[in-house]
């Protein structure tokens, strides 16, 4: 509770303002009452109150001379002025002195009420600021203290332009106290609770309120320690973003990763092996990705490694077999380094491989371009696939493979494009509950009007029709 003494050489005013509202309803109790400025600097020195009103004209010492002296005295309170009509240059004075508001006589119910929900309000706001200044100096700064207001504390980092009210909410029941900052382009979230919530209950609820959210969350730490192991620990999980993007992360969520991709032993041997034969090229990929996932590694590391093993893989095949170089060591350390994310760094890896498997095939005689064009295309049917880029990929001039494989399958190769989505189209809308414009991104077309109309003059109905029916 707040502390109110009410000075005000009337009795009635005195004793009236004890009963014109609830007091503790609104957080605040009057300790005392003094009838003029004299006893009332006393009473603010013994009782040290957070609010004072204050009537301004009173015998001997007035409200302003009472609140000047008792400033003077290194006394803080909010002063509330009480006046009359005729007082209010004593009013002005008031606030120039830093007195939160004055009140006319007879003092009004709801504006009572109005100053003291804004003194509620200013207190609150200072009360955060200063917590936000402590925290900021025991995470970020020289503090090496901790708390002693609870036993544990762990601590949770999130992107600035995410909003943290819901998730703060949630966390409140389970937790005894959560404190939002903002340093940098993060904002971080101090839990603190005198027991340790389980990591599962954590992460759940950070899960179910901003699934597929960059969210990183520590362990939890003893409260009452240097607290800037937490934030070293985040910094270590934020390396990993690059491999595992848009989600939480935490070192529990790490070591089950672990766990669940077991390692590939010779995962580069045996991607060669499977660029030299060109079969199972997708599943080599696969697992020489999942050791990543394996070891849990950073950006730089994946991409160091990555590096290495292209250029290993490149060397052992112009070693070999005699075929034109693919690419330069200064272009391939360029694309991989300037790689925005991992999807992008596959894409790459897989654009390579399949481009040195088709060198290799060409080289040696084995290459049936028009098989080869069409099993790539039903194996990438949802990437934006062209005959200027399959061309290029295939080391074919794009007029002339147009012209190769219409002439041995009767069709061009736009359509033959046209009719492996549609097949692929109709079987997602058979067997699932994906909505048309999702199933047209996953067969290749970015736009759903245009998807739309392929597959009505394909199947002669739309897709939702298409689905109804098989419902009938």
């Amino acid at each position: 509770m707040r502390k109110v003494l009410i000075v005000d050489d009337e009795a009635m005013i005195r004793e009236g303002l004890r009963y014109v509202i609830d007091w503790q309803s609104y957080g605040f109790e009057i300790v005392d009452t003094a009838e003029n400025g004299e006893v009332g600097l006393e009473k603010i020195a013994h009782y040290q109150p957070d609010v004072v009103i204050a009537d301004i004209k009173m015998p001997g010492k007035n409200g302003l001379e009472m609140i000047n002296a008792a400033i003077e005295q290194g006394l803080t309170f909010y002063a509330v002025i009480l006046s009359g009509y005729s007082d209010f240059d004593y009013a002005r004075q008031a606030i120039q002195l830093g007195a939160v508001n004055y009140l006319l006589k007879p003092v009004n119910e709801d504006e009572l009420i109005k100053i003291l929900k804004l003194i509620t309000q200013k207190e609150t706001e200072k009360f955060e600021h200063n917590q936000a200044n402590i925290w900021h100096a025991k995470l970020f700064g020289s503090d090496m203290t901790g708390v002693d207001r609870f036993r544990y504390v762990k601590l949770l980092r999130l992107p600035q332009e995410q909003e943290t009210e819901k998730l703060v909410n949630a966390l409140l029941q389970e937790v005894s106290e959560a404190v939002v900052l903002t340093y940098r382009q993060y904002h971080y979230v101090v839990i603190l609770s005198d027991e340790q919530v389980s990591e599962e209950t954590i992460g759940q609820l950070c899960q179910h309120e901003m699934p597929q959210e960059e969210m990183l969350v520590s362990r939890w730490y003893a409260a009452g320690e240097n607290l800037k192991p937490m934030v070293e620990e985040l910094q270590s999980l934020s390396e990993l973003i690059f491999l595992l993007p848009q989600q939480l992360l935490s070192q529990v969520i790490i070591e089950n990763l672990r766990s669940h991709y077991p390692a590939i032993q010779q995962a580069s041997e045996r991607l060669l092996k499977a660029i030299f034969s060109r079969q199972g090229l997708k599943i080599a990929l696969k697992d020489y990705w999942q050791n990543f996932y394996h070891n849990v590694a950073s950006e730089e590391a994946i991409k160091w490694r990555v590096n290495g093993d292209l250029e290993w893989i490149h060397q052992q095949i112009t070693g070999k077999v005699p075929v034109e170089i693919a690419w330069s060591s200064e272009q391939l350390h360029e694309e991989i380094y300037l790689a925005e994310s991992l999807s992008q760094l596959k894409d790459m890896m897989a654009t390579k491989v399949d481009k040195l498997s088709i060198l290799i095939a060409s080289s040696l005689n084995h290459l049936d371009i028009v098989s080869e064009l069409i099993k790539y295309t039903k194996e990438n049917y949802q990437e934006e696939l062209t005959l200027k880029k399959v061309g290029e990929l295939f080391n074919y001039n794009s007029a002339y493979l147009g012209k190769k494989f219409r002439k041995e399958t009767g069709e061009n190769y736009l359509s033959f494009l046209d009719q492996v989505r549609m097949e692929k189209a109709s079987d997602i809308l058979q067997h699932s509950n994906f909505m048309v414009y999702e199933v047209a991104e996953m067969v290749g077309y970015s736009n759903s009007d245009y998807f739309y109309k392929k597959f009505k003059q394909h199947f002669n109905v739309s897709p939702n029709e298409f689905r109804n029916n098989l419902m009938k």
